[in-house]
């Protein structure tokens, strides 16, 4: 599914709504952000629970599109 998914296009789309802003805390990738909104309907789960199923499940952070396998919550819920 993780190559099914226009990530690119998606990206400019939510960039342009959400643009990146040079102070503050930096922004989570659109990827990351996309991706989590859609696992979480996809399971149908809360917002605490689409975090630690991320956390916890390799598959999930690839779909993502993390390099490597990592049990760090990806932001807070």
């Amino acid at each position: 599914m993780a190559r099914q998914i226009p990530w690119d296009e998606l990206s400019q789309i939510y960039l342009k709504h959400f643009p990146r802003k040079a102070t503050g805390h930096p922004a989570l990738s659109p990827r990351v952000v996309i991706g989590a909104v859609i696992i979480k309907h996809m399971c149908n789960l809360d917002d605490r629970e689409t975090i630690s199923q991320i956390s916890e499940n390799m598959y999930m952070q690839y779909f993502l599109g993390y390099s490597s396998f990592t049990s760090a919550n990806p932001f807070d819920p």
